[in-house]
Order: structure tokens, then C-alpha cells, then sequence
């Protein structure tokens, strides 16, 4: 499968980032890699979300889903890339729209979304989104 961006993606997230501001992290309704998803689906129309949604509530659900099989955040990440046709890029390559697994100096990392300055990535937060400089991405996928 390829996805295609819409058109009018930039619009699109914006109003992602826009709307995510005020939203605070929570492990079962919309955490990084819920609102990584909700930005594919809002670019492309694909939705990743549906095999996730509901599966965890808390930290520890959230680290047996993602570690099942995977040695981190990362490469759990990857393993849902690989599988929708998005390949993976230096994430010094990464471009606006692209999805990429950063350090945000948490146990996990988080997975964003590199915003439309393309220097940071959008990630969530306890304190709604936050901004990720791009000297801290360790991995980077293509978004369409």
C-alpha cells in the first residue's frame, strides 16, 4: 500500500497542531502514538489506529503492547511502517508531514510528527504538545 498525502496536508496539520495544544497525554486516549496516527489519517485517510485503540490504560498496558515483540518504541514504530509502505529515512532526511521516534528524555521516547518548521517534531506531552528540536530524532519514516 502507498499513501498519498492529501493536497491540502499542510492545512491539515496545522489544524492537527492547533487542536492537539491543549490536549494532555494520557496512555489510553491519546498519546504519542495515537496522535501520530490521528496525523496519518488526517494526511492520508489510512488508519493505523484501529489495532491499538482500547488496548492500553495505563504505562505498564502501554510497554507490553509496544515491547511485544520489539526491542523499543522504535522499532515497534518501524515494524507499523514497514508493514503500511513507509519507508524508513535518515531523520536528518525527514521533511515536514514524516513521522519520527525521538528522545524527549522520557524512559520511551515519543513518537511526533516533524512540524511545518521542519527543525522540530510535535510530540505530546503532559502539558498538551511540545516541540522536539531535530537534533533528537533517532528515527525517521515517510508520511505519503
Amino acid at each position: 500500500m502507498t499513501m498519498q498525502r492529501f493536497p491540502d496536508w499542510p492545512r491539515r496539520l496545522h489544524l492537527l497542531v492547533e487542536s492537539s495544544k491543549a490536549v494532555t497525554f494520557d496512555w489510553g486516549r491519546y498519546n504519542c502514538g495515537l496522535f501520530v496516527a490521528r496525523w496519518i489519517r488526517e494526511c492520508t485517510g489510512v488508519d493505523l489506529s484501529a489495532p491499538y485503540v482500547g488496548k492500553c490504560s495505563d504505562e505498564a498496558s502501554a510497554e507490553a503492547l509496544f515491547l511485544n515483540g520489539h526491542q523499543d518504541l522504535g522499532s515497534f514504530a518501524a515494524a507499523i511502517a514497514a508493514a503500511n509502505g513507509m519507508p524508513e529515512v535518515a531523520p536528518t532526511l525527514a521533511r515536514r508531514g514524516d513521522v519520527v521516534w525521538v528522545d524527549n528524555l522520557t524512559t520511551y521516547g515519543a513518537l511526533g510528527v516533524v512540524n511545518l518548521d521542519a527543525r522540530f517534531a510535535v510530540c505530546m506531552s503532559e502539558q498538551g504538545t511540545k516541540r522536539v528540536h531535530l537534533q533528537r530524532w533517532r528515527r525517521a519514516w515517510r508520511v505519503g
